[in-house]
Protein backbone atom coordinates (compact mmCIF):
# COMPACT_ATOMS: atom_id res chain seq x y z
CA UNK A 1 0.00 0.00 0.00
CA UNK A 2 2.60 2.28 1.52
CA UNK A 3 4.57 1.70 -2.44
CA UNK A 4 1.31 2.69 -4.79
CA UNK A 5 1.04 5.47 -2.43
CA UNK A 6 4.64 6.34 -3.21
CA UNK A 7 3.89 6.24 -6.65
CA UNK A 8 0.67 8.06 -6.99
CA UNK A 9 2.34 10.93 -4.90
CA UNK A 10 4.88 10.88 -8.17
CA UNK A 11 2.70 10.43 -10.48
CA UNK A 12 1.11 13.88 -8.80
CA UNK A 13 4.03 15.54 -8.54
CA UNK A 14 5.03 14.79 -12.20
CA UNK A 15 1.75 16.06 -13.20
CA UNK A 16 2.00 19.03 -11.12
CA UNK A 17 5.37 19.96 -12.77
CA UNK A 18 3.98 19.35 -16.03
CA UNK A 19 1.05 21.97 -15.53
CA UNK A 20 3.25 24.24 -14.05
CA UNK A 21 5.69 24.24 -16.88
CA UNK A 22 3.08 24.61 -19.76
CA UNK A 23 1.50 27.54 -17.87
CA UNK A 24 5.00 29.56 -17.64
CA UNK A 25 5.59 28.67 -21.16
CA UNK A 26 1.77 29.81 -22.16
CA UNK A 27 2.59 32.96 -19.72
CA UNK A 28 5.54 33.76 -21.71
CA UNK A 29 5.13 37.20 -22.87
CA UNK A 30 6.09 37.13 -26.67
CA UNK A 31 4.25 40.75 -27.21
CA UNK A 32 6.47 42.77 -29.75
CA UNK A 33 6.44 46.33 -28.65
CA UNK A 34 5.89 48.69 -32.23
CA UNK A 35 9.74 50.62 -31.90
CA UNK A 36 10.85 53.19 -34.49
CA UNK A 37 13.53 51.38 -37.04
CA UNK A 38 16.54 52.83 -35.93
CA UNK A 39 19.09 51.57 -38.85
CA UNK A 40 18.91 49.44 -41.52
CA UNK A 41 21.85 47.65 -42.92
CA UNK A 42 21.53 45.84 -46.53
CA UNK A 43 24.94 43.09 -47.40
CA UNK A 44 25.12 41.07 -50.50
CA UNK A 45 27.81 39.57 -52.73
CA UNK A 46 26.60 41.29 -55.34
CA UNK A 47 26.41 44.88 -54.15
CA UNK A 48 30.19 44.68 -53.31
CA UNK A 49 29.82 46.69 -49.93
CA UNK A 50 27.72 47.24 -47.00
CA UNK A 51 25.36 49.70 -47.19
CA UNK A 52 23.42 51.23 -44.21
CA UNK A 53 20.84 53.54 -43.60
CA UNK A 54 20.31 55.73 -39.82
CA UNK A 55 17.12 57.58 -39.37
CA UNK A 56 16.31 59.95 -36.96
CA UNK A 57 12.74 61.31 -36.09
CA UNK A 58 10.78 64.10 -35.06
CA UNK A 59 10.43 63.46 -30.55
CA UNK A 60 6.87 64.78 -30.83
CA UNK A 61 5.23 63.71 -34.73
CA UNK A 62 7.47 60.54 -35.18
CA UNK A 63 8.01 61.68 -38.75
CA UNK A 64 11.23 61.27 -40.33
CA UNK A 65 13.24 64.29 -39.74
CA UNK A 66 16.79 63.15 -41.70
CA UNK A 67 19.06 60.32 -41.93
CA UNK A 68 22.43 59.36 -42.82
CA UNK A 69 23.45 57.24 -45.49
CA UNK A 70 26.70 55.21 -45.00
CA UNK A 71 28.67 52.90 -47.62
CA UNK A 72 31.20 50.15 -45.61
CA UNK A 73 31.22 52.14 -42.85
CA UNK A 74 32.22 55.33 -43.99
CA UNK A 75 29.65 58.54 -44.15
CA UNK A 76 28.28 58.85 -48.13
CA UNK A 77 25.51 61.56 -47.39
CA UNK A 78 23.07 63.13 -45.06
CA UNK A 79 19.30 63.63 -46.21
CA UNK A 80 17.18 66.42 -44.66
CA UNK A 81 13.28 65.92 -44.74
CA UNK A 82 11.42 69.64 -44.62
CA UNK A 83 7.99 69.69 -43.86
CA UNK A 84 7.15 73.42 -43.24
CA UNK A 85 5.40 73.95 -47.00
CA UNK A 86 2.13 72.27 -46.63
CA UNK A 87 0.88 69.99 -48.98
CA UNK A 88 4.81 69.66 -49.63
CA UNK A 89 8.12 67.26 -48.11
CA UNK A 90 11.20 68.42 -49.44
CA UNK A 91 14.22 66.39 -49.08
CA UNK A 92 17.66 67.75 -49.03
CA UNK A 93 21.06 67.36 -49.61
CA UNK A 94 24.02 69.95 -48.53
CA UNK A 95 21.34 72.66 -48.88
CA UNK A 96 20.52 71.93 -52.42
CA UNK A 97 17.12 69.91 -53.38
CA UNK A 98 17.49 66.25 -53.14
CA UNK A 99 13.43 65.69 -53.89
CA UNK A 100 10.59 67.15 -54.08
CA UNK A 101 7.02 65.52 -52.87
CA UNK A 102 3.63 65.94 -53.16
CA UNK A 103 1.82 64.86 -49.80
CA UNK A 104 -1.86 64.24 -48.57
CA UNK A 105 -3.16 65.05 -45.15
CA UNK A 106 -1.82 61.46 -43.82
CA UNK A 107 1.61 62.19 -45.09
CA UNK A 108 1.52 59.98 -47.74
CA UNK A 109 3.22 60.81 -51.28
CA UNK A 110 0.71 61.50 -53.79
CA UNK A 111 3.18 62.96 -56.81
CA UNK A 112 7.18 63.15 -56.81
CA UNK A 113 7.90 66.26 -59.38
CA UNK A 114 10.80 64.98 -62.79
CA UNK A 115 10.16 68.32 -63.76
CA UNK A 116 9.83 68.86 -67.85
CA UNK A 117 6.04 68.51 -66.53
CA UNK A 118 6.92 65.00 -65.98
CA UNK A 119 6.40 63.11 -62.65
CA UNK A 120 5.25 59.83 -60.90
CA UNK A 121 1.68 60.07 -59.38
CA UNK A 122 0.77 57.54 -56.27
CA UNK A 123 -2.95 56.48 -55.42
CA UNK A 124 -3.94 54.72 -51.48
CA UNK A 125 -7.10 52.57 -51.21
CA UNK A 126 -9.31 54.10 -48.47
CA UNK A 127 -7.55 52.16 -46.08
CA UNK A 128 -4.01 54.12 -46.77
CA UNK A 129 -2.51 51.20 -48.75
CA UNK A 130 -0.68 52.39 -52.28
CA UNK A 131 -2.68 50.45 -54.79
CA UNK A 132 -1.66 52.11 -57.96
CA UNK A 133 1.52 54.26 -59.08
CA UNK A 134 1.26 55.87 -62.67
CA UNK A 135 4.14 57.54 -64.84
CA UNK A 136 3.33 60.44 -66.77
CA UNK A 137 5.55 61.62 -69.53
CA UNK A 138 5.51 62.07 -73.72
CA UNK A 139 2.14 64.48 -72.52
CA UNK A 140 0.22 60.70 -71.42
CA UNK A 141 -0.32 58.32 -68.19
CA UNK A 142 1.25 55.13 -68.25
CA UNK A 143 0.12 52.69 -66.01
CA UNK A 144 3.66 51.19 -63.64
CA UNK A 145 2.41 49.19 -60.95
CA UNK A 146 -1.05 48.00 -59.63
CA UNK A 147 -0.86 46.14 -56.27
CA UNK A 148 -3.57 43.86 -54.69
CA UNK A 149 -4.71 44.09 -50.80
CA UNK A 150 -6.00 40.98 -49.13
CA UNK A 151 -6.85 40.98 -45.18
CA UNK A 152 -4.34 44.10 -45.25
CA UNK A 153 -1.66 42.52 -46.74
CA UNK A 154 0.14 43.36 -50.35
CA UNK A 155 -0.46 39.88 -51.73
CA UNK A 156 0.31 40.83 -55.54
CA UNK A 157 2.56 43.56 -57.43
CA UNK A 158 2.03 43.90 -61.29
CA UNK A 159 4.08 45.79 -63.30
CA UNK A 160 3.69 47.25 -66.94
CA UNK A 161 5.78 48.15 -69.63
CA UNK A 162 5.86 51.41 -70.91
CA UNK A 163 2.54 51.59 -73.11
CA UNK A 164 0.71 50.54 -69.42
CA UNK A 165 -1.24 47.66 -70.48
CA UNK A 166 1.16 44.88 -70.99
CA UNK A 167 1.82 43.39 -67.87
CA UNK A 168 5.85 42.44 -68.15
CA UNK A 169 6.37 41.33 -64.66
CA UNK A 170 3.85 39.59 -61.51
CA UNK A 171 5.20 39.04 -58.32
CA UNK A 172 3.14 37.64 -55.42
CA UNK A 173 3.65 37.26 -51.62
CA UNK A 174 2.77 34.80 -48.85
CA UNK A 175 3.19 35.96 -45.40
CA UNK A 176 4.20 34.12 -41.82
CA UNK A 177 1.61 34.02 -38.89
CA UNK A 178 4.00 37.01 -37.21
CA UNK A 179 3.07 40.96 -36.79
CA UNK A 180 4.86 43.20 -38.97
CA UNK A 181 4.52 45.62 -35.44
CA UNK A 182 7.74 47.51 -36.20
CA UNK A 183 6.30 48.73 -40.10
CA UNK A 184 8.60 47.42 -42.49
CA UNK A 185 7.94 47.80 -45.85
CA UNK A 186 8.99 44.49 -47.46
CA UNK A 187 5.87 43.94 -50.38
CA UNK A 188 6.20 47.73 -52.31
CA UNK A 189 6.60 49.24 -55.85
CA UNK A 190 9.04 51.58 -54.58
CA UNK A 191 12.17 49.99 -55.06
CA UNK A 192 13.92 51.28 -52.13
CA UNK A 193 15.03 50.74 -48.35
CA UNK A 194 15.38 54.47 -47.33
CA UNK A 195 12.46 55.97 -49.54
CA UNK A 196 9.51 53.73 -47.55
CA UNK A 197 10.76 54.61 -43.94
CA UNK A 198 7.85 56.53 -42.10
CA UNK A 199 4.92 55.35 -44.33
CA UNK A 200 5.17 57.98 -47.05
CA UNK A 201 4.07 55.46 -49.48
CA UNK A 202 1.25 54.08 -47.43
CA UNK A 203 0.81 51.31 -44.74
CA UNK A 204 3.08 48.23 -44.75
CA UNK A 205 1.81 44.95 -44.84
CA UNK A 206 0.53 43.68 -41.23
CA UNK A 207 2.45 40.56 -41.68
CA UNK A 208 5.93 39.41 -42.32
CA UNK A 209 6.71 37.97 -45.77
CA UNK A 210 7.44 34.06 -45.66
CA UNK A 211 8.05 34.32 -49.72
CA UNK A 212 7.29 35.68 -52.60
CA UNK A 213 7.23 34.21 -56.58
CA UNK A 214 7.88 36.39 -59.83
CA UNK A 215 7.58 35.20 -63.20
CA UNK A 216 7.21 37.18 -66.23
CA UNK A 217 3.27 36.19 -67.90
CA UNK A 218 4.70 37.34 -71.52
CA UNK A 219 7.03 34.13 -71.66
CA UNK A 220 5.18 30.44 -71.92
CA UNK A 221 5.17 28.28 -70.04
CA UNK A 222 5.09 30.48 -67.19
CA UNK A 223 8.11 29.90 -65.58
CA UNK A 224 8.44 30.84 -61.88
CA UNK A 225 11.03 32.20 -59.32
CA UNK A 226 11.40 32.11 -55.51
CA UNK A 227 12.25 34.56 -53.03
CA UNK A 228 12.30 32.88 -49.28
CA UNK A 229 13.04 34.68 -46.48
CA UNK A 230 14.33 33.58 -42.66
CA UNK A 231 14.03 35.46 -39.66
CA UNK A 232 16.40 36.24 -36.28
CA UNK A 233 14.98 38.23 -33.88
CA UNK A 234 16.23 40.41 -31.01
CA UNK A 235 15.69 40.15 -27.01
CA UNK A 236 12.62 42.19 -27.67
CA UNK A 237 11.24 39.78 -30.58
CA UNK A 238 11.80 42.40 -33.26
CA UNK A 239 13.26 41.29 -36.63
CA UNK A 240 17.18 41.93 -36.33
CA UNK A 241 18.41 40.23 -39.61
CA UNK A 242 16.05 38.86 -42.47
CA UNK A 243 17.74 36.83 -45.12
CA UNK A 244 16.28 36.73 -48.78
CA UNK A 245 17.40 33.28 -50.71
CA UNK A 246 16.69 33.71 -54.07
CA UNK A 247 16.00 30.92 -56.66
CA UNK A 248 19.20 30.56 -57.91
CA UNK A 249 21.08 30.50 -54.33
CA UNK A 250 21.69 34.63 -54.22
CA UNK A 251 21.64 35.88 -50.49
CA UNK A 252 21.09 39.12 -49.55
CA UNK A 253 20.82 39.83 -45.97
CA UNK A 254 19.11 43.09 -44.06
CA UNK A 255 19.60 43.87 -40.42
CA UNK A 256 17.74 46.40 -38.11
CA UNK A 257 18.16 48.22 -35.22
CA UNK A 258 15.22 50.19 -32.80
CA UNK A 259 15.47 52.96 -30.77
CA UNK A 260 14.59 52.06 -27.39
CA UNK A 261 12.09 54.15 -25.31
Amino acid sequence: MKKNLFFFGLAVLISASLVSCKKDDNNKDTTVKASLVKTISFDAAWAGGVERWEFFYDATSGKVTSFDNYWDGTLDKTILYDYTTAGKLTLTRDGSTYASYDINDKGYITKEDWGGGEYAAYEYNADGYLVKVIEHWGDADHLKYQMTITNGNITKITTFDDDGVTVKKEKEFFYTIGDNVNNIHQANAVDSDWKTMGNFYGKPSKKLVDHFDYWDPRVQPISKSTSSLTYEFDAKNRPSVVTKVLTDLTTEVWSYTYYED
